[in-house]
């Protein structure tokens, strides 16, 4: 029971600073978190220890937490970690493609163009990472899986705030049926050409919001 409810909290937690409802550079606190989810200081100190692990929280001892701002260095290196992975693994998926896959991709898909409006937009966000899970699984590469959801948190903030923007939705959209026409095709080639379409725009993406939240990002040295 204190294990689930431990996990529950950190969950909450990391998702409220994912999708920006603690926004970055708030203090927060474990008698904060504990009021906010209704449950003991115990599991909020604890979600608040793991998700500094994470990147996500910056601890000062004696003095303050708050949650972290967006890093761009980090950004650029967790953007590099999951390209790689995700490049890497296209030649595995393809050879483990089968039609339930495609069929799994197609469904994801058409959930994405119905969730595009912003009352879906909490879903559509999860159909997006939801997407390359089924890369991931397929490939069989569920460790690479686990990096991207624990550890790639600064560069996933910056696409949540890109996946907010009505014409990157509908890129996104249009690069999806992308991947799942090549998928089809069982080409390799293609495949990885329109992966690294999808997931290259790190630069551009990155300038936009930064241009948009600039108190969320962490001043460069």
């Amino acid at each position: 029971m204190e294990r689930n409810l431990n996990e529950t909290t950190y969950q909450l937690l990391k998702q409220d600073i994912m999708s920006f409802a603690l926004a970055p550079g708030e203090a927060i606190s474990a008698a904060k978190v504990a009021s906010r989810y209704g449950v003991s200081r115990t599991p909020a100190r604890e979600a608040i220890v793991k998700l500094e692990k994470e990147g996500l929280v910056d601890i000062y001892p004696q003095s303050k937490t708050l949650v972290s701002r967006i890093n761009l260095s980090r950004t650029r290196q967790e953007w590099y970690v999951r390209y790689t992975l995700e490049i890497g693994m296209a030649e595995r998926f393809i050879r483990k493609v089968t039609q339930d896959t495609i069929q799994a991709m197609e469904r994801n898909l058409r959930q994405m163009e119905l969730a595009r409006d912003e009352a879906g937009r909490s879903l559509y966000l999860t159909l997006d990472h939801g997407f390359h899970d089924i890369i991931y699984d397929t490939a069989g590469e569920f460790l690479a899986k686990e990096i991207i959801h624990t550890q790639i948190t600064h560069y996933n903030r910056i696409r949540y705030l890109t996946d907010l923007t009505p014409p990157v939705r509908e890129k996104t959209i249009l690069e999806h049926r992308q991947l799942i026409s090549a998928a089809r095709k069982k080409d390799e080639g293609l495949f990885e050409e329109c992966l690294k379409a999808h997931i290259g725009r790190l630069e551009q993406d990155q300038q936009m919001i930064q241009d948009q939240y600039p108190d969320y990002f962490e001043a460069e040295k």
